[in-house]
């Protein structure tokens, strides 16, 4: 199990959202506007073709992954190994319908979005 401290400002954020010592609101603006990594199968051209994004099945639900910080890839980097590093928000808006996100998976300091959080995220903050 990942033991690694908070790697950002946003690792911070996070911790202490989970730690409940910040609203998880104040945490998911913060987030929402941050820049995230995401894990691609093969190499993705200017144009995004090639975008092959590492996908969590989570009880029949696809979840895009999205990581905070490279030390949190972790393993993770063996099935997908080319990185992007995208906003969160440009992330949330191209999430196929049904589908959710996992936030650093495997990890202590990660969490899931659901398919209808993502929509409420945009509705929120967007």
């Amino acid at each position: 199990m990942d033991t690694l401290p908070p790697q950002t400002p946003l690792e911070t954020l996070l911790k202490a959202a989970m730690d409940g010592t910040l609203p998880i609101k104040a945490f998911m603006q913060a987030f929402v506007a941050s820049e995230v990594l995401l894990l691609t199968g093969s190499l993705v051209t200017p144009d995004g073709s090639g975008f092959d994004p590492l996908l969590f099945d989570k009880q029949g639900v696809l979840h895009v992954a999205v990581f905070t910080d490279m030390a949190r890839v972790g393993f993770h980097a063996q099935q997908a190994p080319h990185t992007l590093r995208w906003p969160m928000l440009d992330v949330l808006r191209r999430v196929p319908g049904g589908y959710g996100v996992v936030v650093n998976p495997g990890t202590p300091l990660g969490f899931e979005i659901s398919p209808p959080g993502i929509g409420e995220l945009l509705k929120d903050f967007s």
